[in-house]
């Protein structure tokens, strides 16, 4: 008689554990892949502002500088914060590139705590300042704004807040916890709780 060996692999022939580790390194690099394309399109639309608003604004001054200040508070900041970012996670310095954009959440949050001013600032201005309101709607018909309008795009860092603690916690969820990028990137998450 003929014994017959039973396989315990799945079909596929990986262990269970190595199929669930290789389901993770896919989803983990599906997740770090929006992280960077996610952040590039969010870059874009930071600098279209500093380009376009400003930089001009400032150089033609048609906005007095309190106005400027209260309209755009730390945007060329946000900037180059979310610069550095993007050329780590590029890069793949993912637990890096955080650790540095960590220590620039508070731009985010004195952002956050004068955006209600910066929209009434808006509103006054197009009131008051008939040479702003003009120059608003010319650069809002350029091309490279596809449509977009200041007050649109003005929220997009309050936006962007939440959107980075779902992909860190997506990420983090999907590393392996003996992965050296676990620790830190768990770390990140918990260095700045008020921003979340």
């Amino acid at each position: 008689m003929m014994a017959t060996s039973v396989s315990l692999l799945p079909e596929n022939g990986c262990p269970p554990v190595e199929e669930q580790r290789a389901q993770w390194e896919r989803k983990r690099c599906r997740i770090a892949k929006e992280l960077v394309e996610t952040e590039q399109k969010y870059l874009e639309r930071l600098e279209l502002v500093a380009t376009f608003f400003v930089a001009i604004l400032k150089a033609k001054g048609t906005l007095k500088p309190a106005a400027l200040e209260a309209l755009f508070g730390p945007w060329e900041s946000l900037c180059s914060a979310s610069r550095a970012l993007v050329l780590h996670l590029e890069r793949g310095h993912l637990a890096l590139g955080l650790e540095g954009f960590c220590h620039q959440l508070v731009l985010y949050r004195h952002y956050a705590e004068n955006f209600a001013q910066a929209k009434k600032t808006l509103q006054k201005e197009m009131r008051k300042n008939k040479s702003f309101a003009r120059f608003k709607k010319l650069q809002e018909t350029r091309p490279e704004f596809q449509g977009w309008r200041l007050e649109d795009l003005l929220p997009l860092p309050l936006q962007r807040l939440p959107q980075y603690k779902c992909l860190l916690e997506d990420l983090v969820g999907n590393i392996l916890p003996e992965s050296s990028d676990f620790e830190q990137l768990t770390g990140r998450i918990q260095c700045c709780p008020w921003a979340w």
